[in-house]
């Protein structure tokens, strides 16, 4: 494949803004929680989708049962979720954030959206609303999976980008037309 100069240079300035926006987000998003890796992630969902069970959240962070039930011991450790079981199944866990569980992800919120500020800053109004469009026309077609449109939005402020206007969420409703299964 022959990659012209120009389009090769806009590849490296979309990779290079994606890694540092990533990079900013991914260490607010950890000072806020008190916690690396998953933790900001999970608190951000379990936000979003109170009453997620285990295996929901394994789906929405791509981790493994065992892995998301050590995650969730850590946070239960430190009193910011509650687990139950019951419901229909008896063996599903449903989680639930605590009070300063919920107190956290909207420091993580706060985190992720100084940064993401921060970027959008040095942009006039109409710069930063061509970006809106390009980046929607982008997430339109990203999500591969009914899994993988939950995992991009998993440390998205849910108030901010209302369901009929986000392209992941539109994505998400025509895989969950096709798959009876949803998270």
């Amino acid at each position: 494949m022959c990659v012209s100069y120009a389009l090769n240079r806009r590849m490296n300035l979309l990779g290079a803004a994606v890694l540092a926006l990533s990079d900013d987000m991914n260490a607010a998003a950890a000072r806020a929680a008190g916690q690396a890796g998953q933790a900001p992630a999970a608190l951000m969902e379990l936000a979003g989708h109170p009453g997620l069970t285990v295996d929901g959240l394994r789906r929405r962070l791509k981790l493994t049962h065992p892995a998301v039930v050590r995650l969730l011991d850590r946070l239960d450790e430190r009193g910011l979720i509650r687990r139950r079981r019951g419901g229909a199944d008896a063996r599903v866990t449903s989680i639930t954030l605590t009070g300063q569980g919920q107190a956290i992800a909207t420091e993580i919120t706060a985190a992720r959206g100084a940064v993401l500020e921060k970027a959008l800053l040095g942009m006039t109004d109409d710069q930063q609303q061509h970006l809106e469009q390009l980046l929607e026309t982008l997430l339109a077609d990203w999500p591969r999976t009914l899994d993988h449109s939950c995992q991009i939005c998993r440390l998205c402020d849910l108030s901010a980008c209302p369901a009929d206007r986000c392209p992941v969420e539109q994505r998400y409703q025509q895989f969950a037309g096709q798959d009876s299964h949803t998270p």
